[in-house]
């Protein structure tokens, strides 16, 4: 099965390959030895003697150091490397919980009265949607965000706040 290169990043120039793989050899290590040198997986080695993958900013920084690569190829490797996060993650986008503005004490008040009062979490985020209460990330009231928002406020596990 041929591999292709990633949609996460650009595709890396052509010679790259050949020109880490030439400096390798000249070197004398093995792609195995290489990647025990610099603390990568020898698939790292691999894909990117490839061309299938880019080195990450401190791999290509310890494969410069120990090949002794000369100003131009240095500068080619350093020029072709991403960062740590982005060969991580899905598709080169680092995915976090996006947060708004943090919840009022007062929505927190309010969920706690109503629940306390014997409202169910479900009509709790109907009156919430209907008056127009934002959420911490700007989208709807469903029963679990108004448990999930009681419970982070106190504390405490799931079930019942009382």
């Amino acid at each position: 099965m041929a591999s292709t290169p990633s949609p996460r990043w650009a595709p890396l120039p052509h010679g790259l390959g050949r020109m880490l793989r030439g400096a390798r050899l000249r070197a004398g290590f093995s792609r195995d030895g290489l990647a025990l040198t610099v603390q990568v997986s020898r698939g790292q080695v691999q894909g990117i003697e490839e061309e299938r993958r880019p080195p990450s900013v401190a791999a290509a920084e310890r494969i410069s150091a120990v090949l002794r690569l000369d100003p131009w190829e240095d500068a080619l490797l350093q020029a072709v490397a991403v960062d740590d996060r982005q060969l991580r993650s899905r598709r080169g986008v680092v995915h976090v919980r996006r947060r708004g503005t943090p919840m009022p004490p007062w929505v927190r008040e309010r969920i706690v009265i109503e629940r306390a009062a014997g409202s169910s979490w479900q009509s709790i985020a109907d009156r919430l949607n209907r008056d127009g209460v934002p959420t911490v990330d700007r989208g709807r009231w469903w029963a679990s965000s108004v448990c999930q928002a009681v419970l982070t406020c106190q504390g405490g596990r799931r079930g019942d706040p009382r």
